[in-house]
């Protein structure tokens, strides 16, 4: 769908880990977030890549732009990851998988830092079961919206509590 127009982020995958806790590693994890995110919808949105890419460009240059932050030896402030919004509710069934597997590697990322048992996962947990519950192979609008909906709603808390984790 993009081509290499995510490569230019892919530090966010192993900067997260090498820097101590603080702000950089927070700036470190948005960056974390928006490339897993925009990867997975460039990996799955493969039949309309049109709906998709202008969704998952701003996520890869949201990534670059906190790859720049994170290396910035004097970041100070806040790390409020904002994403960017889809321009409809209505998501496709792509998208939903992309979502709910981006959703999922954060949730991997977070408890494997903080440990299965960390009670802050169970807002990310409904809003998977949610999703889980309301799957279904040939959902209508209603549902792709509201599946949709638990989704987006996951993923800001997976990566509000990731920051949070990488702030220390």
């Amino acid at each position: 769908m993009l081509g290499s127009y995510g490569r230019h982020g892919t530090d966010a995958y192993d900067l997260v880990e090498r820097l101590p806790r603080g702000p950089a590693r927070a700036a470190a994890w948005n960056a974390y977030v928006c490339q897993t995110y925009a990867d997975k919808l460039a990996l799955r949105c493969t039949h309309a890549p049109h709906e998709s890419a202008p969704f998952a460009r701003a996520l890869y240059d949201l990534a670059i732009e906190w790859l720049r932050r994170a290396n910035d030896d004097s970041l100070r402030g806040p790390v409020d990851l904002e994403l960017p919004r889809w321009g409809s509710l209505v998501r496709s069934s792509e998208q939903l998988v992309a979502m709910r597997e981006t959703l999922e590697s954060l949730r991997t990322y977070i408890a494997y830092d903080t440990g299965e048992d960390d009670g802050r996962l169970t807002e990310i947990d409904q809003r998977l079961a949610t999703a889980s519950a309301l799957w279904d192979p040939r959902p209508t609008p209603d549902l792709r919206t509201a599946i949709g909906d638990a989704l987006v709603r996951g993923i800001r808390a997976a990566a509000e509590l990731g920051a949070s984790c990488a702030l220390g």
